[in-house]
């Protein structure tokens, strides 16, 4: 590792020794004993009637306990499991949210929507018993891309939402139309106008570990209980609480260890309530575990838009004006923030690193008979990046200029800082420049062309390609933490955003031991119980460092203060003359450890004589980061077979202050190799009646060992103003720059004029070239 910002000596990761040891507590390690197992039928087609589900074989199969369906639910009474959280679109109008059961009823709107459930006591029982469920389909005409499903005559999912549209939105916000009439001025004047067409393909997280479930009921305390993969226990719990409409604390929600999340683990999913509901009824808790197929065709998907994106340039190639056009496919139903994705996390963006005066993004979000979308790892912020770096080189080929050149004359100055967007973003740090030129030099830009003309007399096409980004970091602003002390010269730190691999443990354990000058050994973090823990909306959004590593500073900071007014008594001084280091308080030469003040507060408070202890709880509401950097890669194309090989890859980036160096090294290679999946190997393909053709590893290709480069990692920190810490994010950098890196290296590498969109596999870049020779 290279790097500009060197951070203490690393002491390695608490979890580790667990996980590497198999030690570790995932949804299937903590099945409880006489547990009862579940299995689902799901449809087999893309859009249907139910016309009859019979379910007597199954009732009376080997092992069988239960058997529901829609019909059994109905007295319940739930509530839709997912809708769409408001926010206003275009003309102040709110997203159409349609019903979501648990269990399809009446239709079925995508492949894999779940219509009954089986509880047996084995899993296979379950699953021989579910074979025998017989259901009466009517098929109807089903759509799955949005291009199709908005065009007069489709086929409608929802009658609420005419031409399939669930949510039309456009910012900024211009209802005398102002800001667009100098909008449309800066392209009637521009000397260059350039338009790309641009596809994010959808994408399957296929998280290491699937989705595990188990459901259980507490009657004497009148509380369900949920052990599932959560990002964010108390979200889930509030999502969990308003399906089954009961209050949030009758629901609890537990995770241990989780195997891999991307914002696919933060949601209710259909399955939930039908397990709870069982459980409640049998007084059992009942179990489930996922299979690969049904993640494939159950767990939320990415991406999948289409993109129109226009720049307007001046003859020195100044940007003038950008517009973009999105259309986003939602799925069959509405999830959480899945038009966040198409819209607010794209604006919020832009116009990254670049001085761009005007700007508009229009979006589209359209229903289909697919899998519903939701956040995958970036979230709208690999869309922002692909679509402004892919049309800066359709630029740069239109109007002679160099693509670095171009990106040179327009980014943001540190001058310009605090500066503020078009879409009413305030970027409040950083040097893109200084990032810009040294990735440049890390791969070695002014040698590239000899590189190039090497390559050639080999028959190998080289090209280089730049993936400038920034995103916005942080989601919903507010986070808090708990700082106890339970005796035994020990801290525990509550926290509510829950870890998938990021190292949470590790990383709010040393703020918290820094903070309060204690050894980290001394310090425990928790999280994972929703009726623990601290409430917290979760580990999503590159948010957790700033937000979470905040409110667990201010936390450690109150505990201080608090800690002062004990020490006085205990050290018999006026409160103004402690003063607090190195995990003592102290006053001339008179002293007090931080656990021996906490235990005596704990006593004080007992007696009456103060009001609190020194277990602190405290919040913080922040603004947004953004994170930002520069990536670059280089590779050679075969021209014979489209074969590729990446040969450099450098990844530049500002997270702020780093809290754990090589923790942040290691989100950077992960999130690039996620990247370089969408860029290169990975494509979610339904075919027009709504079957997932690409529904197993076999058809869906995930990026391997032998495809990742070798990186070279730098950081070049600019603190971050606006919270405590300094910290800006960095857990979708790496997936955020990859794409347009990639692409923009493979098309440099063809002849121009070639088209080209994601996956670049071998067999499309072939197909490239044969187009443009």
């Amino acid at each position: 590792m290279s790097s500009a910002v060197k951070a203490e000596a690393w002491t390695g990761r608490v979890e580790d020794d667990a996980l590497l040891r198999g030690t570790g507590r995932f949804g299937d390690d903590v099945k409880p004993d006489g547990a009862l197992a579940a299995a689902f039928v799901r449809s087999p087609h893309g859009f249907a009637k139910v016309d009859r589900i019979d379910v007597s074989a199954a009732k009376s199969a080997p092992g069988v306990v239960a058997v529901l369906t829609a019909a059994d639910l109905e007295a319940a009474h739930y509530h839709s499991i997912s809708h769409g959280h408001d926010i206003p679109g275009r003309g102040g109008k709110m997203p159409f949210s349609p019903h979501r059961p648990s269990l399809a009823a009446e239709r079925v709107m995508h492949v894999g929507e779940p219509v009954a459930m089986v509880v047996a006591q084995s899993a296979a029982a379950a699953q021989d018993a579910a074979d025998k469920i017989i259901v009466d389909y009517t098929p109807l005409d089903a759509v799955t891309d949005v291009r199709d499903a908005i065009k007069p005559g489709a086929p409608q999912l929802w009658p609420e939402a005419p031409g399939n549209i669930g949510f039309d939105w456009t910012a900024p916000v211009d209802p005398e139309g102002k800001k667009n009439a100098v909008l449309d001025k800066a392209f009637a004047e521009a000397a260059h106008v350039v338009k790309v067409e641009l596809v994010n393909q959808r994408l399957v997280v296929a998280s290491l570990e699937p989705r595990i479930a188990t459901a259980s009921y507490d009657a004497a305390a009148s509380r369900y209980t949920l052990r599932c993969g959560s990002q964010a226990v108390a979200a889930v719990r509030g999502q969990v609480a308003g399906a089954m409409n009961v209050k949030p604390d009758e629901v609890r929600i537990l995770t241990d260890d989780l195997g891999g999340a991307f914002g696919m683990k933060g949601w209710c999913y259909p399955e939930y309530l039908p397990m709870l509901h069982a459980a409640r009824a049998l007084k059992k808790p009942i179990h489930w575990v996922s299979t690969r197929s049904e993640a494939f065709v159950t767990d939320n998907q990415g991406r999948d838009s289409f993109w129109t994106v226009e720049l307007a340039l001046s003859k020195r190639g100044k940007f003038l004006g950008l517009r973009v056009n999105c259309i986003g496919n939602l799925g069959a139903y509405f999830t959480g923030v899945a038009h966040f994705v198409f819209t607010t996390h794209v604006s919020g963006c832009l116009p990254t690193v670049y001085d761009i005066p005007h700007a508009q993004v229009s979006t589209r979000c359209v229903f289909t008979n697919t899998l519903p979308t939701g956040p995958y790892r970036g979230a709208g912020r690999p869309e922002a990046s692909y679509l402004i770096e892919r049309v800066i080189d359709a630029a740069a080929d239109a109007t002679g200029i160099d693509a670095a050149e171009l990106r040179r004359r327009n980014l943001i100055k540190p001058e310009q800082m605090p500066f503020t967007t078009a879409f009413g973003s305030t970027y409040d740090s950083g040097d893109f420049p200084a990032v810009f030129e040294r990735a440049l030099e890390l791969i070695d830009y002014a040698g590239f062309a000899a590189r190039k003309k090497a390559a050639k007399k080999a028959r190998k096409l080289r090209g280089l390609g730049i993936g400038c980004y920034l995103e916005i970091a942080g989601a919903f602003p507010e986070e808090a933490a708990r700082i106890s002390f339970p005796g035994g010269n020990q801290a525990v730190v509550s926290i509510g955003a829950g870890a998938s691999g990021q190292g949470h443990r590790t990383v709010f354990g040393k703020v918290a031991a820094r903070r309060l000058g204690i050894a980290q050994d001394a310090v425990t973090v928790t999280s994972g119980d929703s009726a623990r823990d601290v409430p917290g909306f979760g580990a999503v959004a590159s948010r957790s460092a700033m937000l979470v590593g905040s409110a667990v500073a201010r936390t450690a900071d109150a505990v201080i203060e608090k800690g002062k007014r004990v020490a006085a008594i205990l050290l018999q001084a006026g409160e103004g003359e402690v003063e607090f280091a190195d995990g003592k308080f102290k006053v001339k030469n008179r002293e007090a450890s931080l656990f021996e003040v906490a235990e005596r507060a704990a006593e004080l408070k007992k007696q009456g004589v103060i009001a609190e202890s020194l277990d602190t709880t405290e919040k913080v509401k922040l603004p947004p980061t953004f994170p930002n950097g520069c990536h670059v890669a280089e590779v050679e194309v075969d021209a014979d077979t489209g074969a590729l090989e990446i040969m450099k890859y450098v990844a530049v980036g500002d997270c702020g202050n780093l809290l754990d160096d090589i923790i942040v090294e290691g989100q950077i290679h992960g999130g690039v190799a996620q990247g370089l999946g969408q860029a290169l190997t990975e494509n979610t393909v339904y075919d027009a009646s709504g079957q997932l053709v690409s529904g197993s590893f076999m058809d869906y290709a995930l990026p391997r060992s032998d495809t990742m480069p070798a990186m070279t990692v730098e950081h070049r920190a600019v603190a971050c103003k606006t919270n405590p810490l300094g910290v800006k994010g960095t857990g979708e950098a790496g997936t955020t720059a990859a794409p347009p890196a990639l692409i923009n290296a493979i098309l440099d590498a063809l002849p121009k004029g070639a088209r080209l969109d994601m996956p670049a596999t071998p067999e499309r870049i072939w197909q490239a070239l044969q187009a443009a020779t």
